[in-house]
């Protein structure tokens, strides 16, 4: 069904806007807007790129564990899932109004498009590659590709205002002095845009009002000088998603950890047995399963998977929607989702096992390591020596030659796994120094 404004209160004219105004559209055209930005997405090269890039555990591992792109599709059905259940029984939600489930799924497809190959190492060195020229941070490159690199005519996809807010994690742009600072001390501080794309964000936030322009752009001061500053708000939408996110790192990445026996069955039964959890009924059965895990038995993987799917369930059906704006303010800013406080301390001890156990792993460190160096020995080639670069990206920099460093760190942080590797033994010789 087209849903209009008129409608479904919860959005405006304003969040179904597009920057560079509307293509024309078939009369045949029965999608609504947020159905159209979905669409774009998933025919993106970007998201496609997405399935030989890293989720936790490197590509070249195996095939059987998830890539940033089934994570992304898991995180879009979990929240859909939350969209879903809200709008079934949440009393926040004005008569006609309900949180659209395609602009929930298309923010959740959309959140990790901007991460370079081999995760936040290469992340990591990028951002040291470009700290005298904006910095990088994976958030802030995916506002810049679906803002500018993806499409035509440096439009990017041209995405409804109400999609770009729900990517939008952390409101604040990369090079403001504080943060520039905090960057040099090695990972890249939180920011979902770079200086070069002020201009776009600024169109996100024209609609806002003065206060509701400083509610989302609130800081939370530092704890030490060398901390970062941290946004504070977020659109509700977002705030789904980043749910979602946690809960497919906390159950899919922790299932993965456990099939390739980096994680044992009997630390997941010690925590979900012991953890005071069960008032909650899926939690219990999940529990349950946990005391005839065994991964010699014939139906272990089946029985893992029935496990996370009790937890999911209880995490996503006590997601509550809570008031943290003020009464004044639009829905997607007055509104945000949040777990109780118990089922966000058993995900959060979830993801601990997997940070501890598999990110933490000497395994998963040496991978790492290998793509951090591999992601710095290109980007000096390709500073070096521009016409190592596609054509595409040579006429951008002759265009506009001060923005060399950041065609370099565009094209690189476009690279999957697979292909950055492959082009740095084209330069290097295979293995030479990984």
């Amino acid at each position: 069904m087209l849903l209009t404004d008129r409608e479904n209160p919860f959005y405006s004219k304003e969040d179904r806007k597009r920057r560079f105004g509307e293509r024309s559209r078939s009369n045949r055209e029965i999608r609504d807007d947020f159905e159209r930005d979905y669409g774009r997405i998933i025919h993106s090269a970007a998201f496609r790129r997405l399935q030989a890039k890293k989720q936790v555990i490197g590509t070249e591992v195996g095939d059987f564990h998830r890539t940033r792109l089934t994570h992304s599709l898991e995180t879009a059905q979990i929240a859909r899932g939350i969209a879903l259940s809200l709008n079934h029984r949440s009393e926040r939600l004005q008569e006609g109004a309900k949180i659209d489930i395609s602009l929930v799924e298309a923010a959740s497809l959309a959140h990790d498009l901007g991460h370079p190959p081999f995760g936040h190492e290469g992340e990591r060195a990028l951002n040291g590659c470009m700290l005298e020229e904006g910095g990088f941070e994976g958030n802030a490159h995916t506002f810049r590709l679906l803002t500018r690199l993806e499409g035509k005519k440096g439009e990017g996809l041209n995405l409804t205002r109400g999609l770009l807010m729900a990517v939008l994690k952390y409101p604040i742009v990369y090079d403001e002095e504080l943060l520039r600072d905090a960057g040099r001390r090695g990972w890249p501080p939180k920011a979902s845009i770079f200086n070069c794309d002020r201009e776009t964000f600024e169109w996100v936030l024209a609609p806002l009002s003065e206060e509701e322009r400083a509610f989302y752009l609130e800081q939370k001061e530092p704890s030490r000088l060398d901390c970062p500053q941290r946004t504070l708000n977020l659109s509700f939408e977002c705030s789904i998603v980043e749910l979602a996110d946690d809960i497919a790192y906390a159950t899919h990445d922790l299932e993965d950890a456990i099939n390739l026996q980096l994680v044992e069955c009997e630390e997941l039964q010690a925590i979900l047995t012991r953890g005071g959890y069960g008032r909650y009924e899926e939690v219990e059965r999940a529990a349950e399963v946990t005391r005839f895990l065994n991964p010699r038995r014939e139906d272990f993987k089946s029985d893992l998977k029935q496990l996370f799917a009790f937890l999911i369930s209880a995490f996503v059906n006590r997601i509550e929607m809570i008031q943290v704006g003020e009464t004044s303010f639009r829905d997607r800013l007055k509104y945000r989702a949040v777990l109780p406080d118990d089922l966000k301390e058993l995900n959060a001890r979830l993801k601990e096992v997997v940070e501890k156990r598999v990110i933490h792993s000497p395994q998963v460190r040496a991978m790492g390591w290998r793509g951090e160096r591999v992601v710095r020995m290109l980007f000096d080639a390709y500073r070096e020596e521009m016409k190592l670069l596609p054509e595409n990206d040579r006429k951008k920099i002759e265009r506009n030659p001060d923005s060399r460093l950041r065609v370099v760190c565009d094209y690189i942080a476009g690279m999957t796994d697979p292909f950055a590797l492959k082009m740095y033994d084209r330069l290097y010789g295979s293995g030479r120094g990984v």
